[in-house]
């Protein structure tokens, strides 16, 4: 039992052992459990956790089967696809239960994550749509929530791979109207989840924009993709930003030294962040780069 995490929570909160306990059990109860690890009944104890807004679950150790545990895989996994470590994302899938998650934010989580797996590794197309429409469809049938756009993302990503580019097109439309909508939020001290989602939606909407030869477009995206992940402090996509900006550059005919640069930040990027995708593109790109030089 992570009594711990519940003190925290509690005093995050601003409760006091007191104000807590009221109308659910004496004080005293409450101090034992806290101090001394007395865990109370499990109706008091499911009382006082609603009231924190955590459920028992959250404070089981170790515990495979407990949401918490399958949140912090779900969390995992959508790091693992940012910094494109497939097998790790792939393995860690494996092991939610889906029946396990009760929330509708959660189910949405891993319908987005397992879409994006299978449309990121070229894997069944049905099958990544199917679980983009399971968020569009039915868990959040309004579209209220941050993973509509994000299942957008995917379908659109989906359907350019394929060079289906009028279907891509119309789900990337949604995508680019929804940052369009968020431009003026300010992110700071948001939740880490929700602007690594936006910048998500960023990154992929620059690199559509370059596929569709808009570069000036493109770079502009990415610039103020890099300041969101400047304030925050986050190198995951600086990888892939670096290494579209060099693309751009070389398609824009820029000078050798500025592509060289950008190529070179791509790759002390990666190495930072173990992205060996990126590692090996940037590997390739500068050994063309330079037979290209040299021939001149």
């Amino acid at each position: 039992m992570d009594i711990k995490r519940f003190v925290y929570q509690r005093k995050r909160l601003g409760y006091s052992q007191v104000a807590l306990s009221k109308g659910i059990c004496t004080q005293s109860t409450l101090s034992k459990f806290e101090s001394n690890g007395q865990v109370p009944s499990l109706t008091i104890l499911a009382q006082l956790c609603d009231r924190l807004g955590l459920t028992i679950d959250d404070l089981s150790k170790d515990n495979t089967s407990s949401i918490r545990y399958m949140r912090s895989l779900l969390n995992q996994i959508e790091l693992a696809l940012m910094i494109e470590h497939f097998p790790q994302a792939v393995s860690n899938l494996k092991k939610i239960r889906l029946e396990e998650l009760k929330s509708p934010q959660d189910r949405m989580q891993y319908y987005y994550l397992k879409g994006m797996i299978y449309t990121l590794t070229n894997n069944n197309a049905s099958t990544s749509l199917f679980n983009f429409t399971k968020i569009l469809d039915e868990l959040d049938e309004q579209h209220r929530t941050i993973f509509s756009p994000l299942a957008y993302l995917g379908s659109g990503i989906l359907y350019a791979r394929q060079n289906s580019m009028e279907h891509a097109d119309f789900f990337f439309s949604k995508v680019i109207a929804f940052l369009r909508s968020k431009a003026d939020e300010d992110l700071a001290g948001v939740d880490r989840n929700y602007y690594l989602r936006i910048v998500t939606m960023m990154y992929y909407a620059a690199e559509y924009h370059s596929l569709n030869k808009r570069l000036e477009v493109s770079n502009q995206v990415l610039e103020a993709t890099i300041k969101i992940c400047a304030s925050n402090h986050v190198t995951y996509f600086l990888p892939r930003i670096k290494l579209l900006e060099a693309n751009n550059a070389i398609e824009l005919g820029e000078n050798s030294k500025k592509i060289r640069r950008l190529l070179t930040e791509a790759e002390v990027f990666a190495r930072f962040n173990k992205n060996n995708v990126v590692e090996v593109q940037v590997a390739a790109l500068l050994n063309n780069f330079d037979k290209t030089i040299s021939n001149k």
